[in-house]
């Protein structure tokens, strides 16, 4: 029998998936699931600052755009890009799915840059490179690169502010008219 394919709308185009009729039917008996929930007991994320800390950079490192960025890259590559993005989580300390999304822009933006001087170095140095359209190109690209990396690590930076203005702002959980040193019993 032919599996036939459909399609699913999602936030990044269409996706082939076979149609559920065409998948064969598997049911879990009634003790798997009941030894599955009691699996799922023993490990229910990073309990510690440190764990919570070091789990927070999979949204780099396995974000969409940073997918889609080291696809077919060599290792070399994928390791100086986990890397920088390590160096910018730990510059930036992202909080919350903005902030680590615009770290993730940064990234991808610097990445992107260095790629593209790469081409410029290499158009450069062609034998009358000036009489193509190639030199102009690449400088356009530079150009609108340059404009989104600097975008983003300023409205990185407004957002930052933001939130620590807001987090100064919000009262304490300390009442003013207790003094720091006094014990509250």
């Amino acid at each position: 029998m032919e599996r036939e394919e459909t399609r699913t709308q999602g936030a990044l185009g269409s996706e082939p998936e076979l149609a559920a009729d065409s998948q064969p039917a598997t049911s879990a008996s009634p003790r798997k699931i009941e030894a599955n929930r009691r699996n799922a007991q023993h490990s229910t994320g990073p309990k510690t600052a440190e764990g919570k800390a070091k789990s927070s950079q999979n949204a780099i490192k396995h974000g969409i755009f940073f997918k889609q960025l080291v696809n077919g890259a060599s290792p070399e590559t994928v390791a100086e890009l986990e890397t920088l993005a390590a160096d910018m989580r730990d510059y930036y300390q992202p909080l919350g799915a903005l902030e680590d999304m615009l770290v993730e822009k940064i990234v991808i933006e610097n990445a992107r840059y260095a790629r593209i001087l790469g081409f410029e170095q290499e158009e450069l140095s062609r034998r009358y490179a000036f009489f193509g359209t190639a030199v102009d190109r690449v400088g356009r690209y530079t150009t609108s690169t340059n404009r989104a990396l600097f975008r983003a690590i300023e409205e990185l930076d407004r957002v930052q502010a933001a939130r620590k203005a807001r987090d100064r702002s919000a009262p304490s959980a300390v009442p003013e008219s207790v003094a720091p040193d006094a014990k509250i019993t």
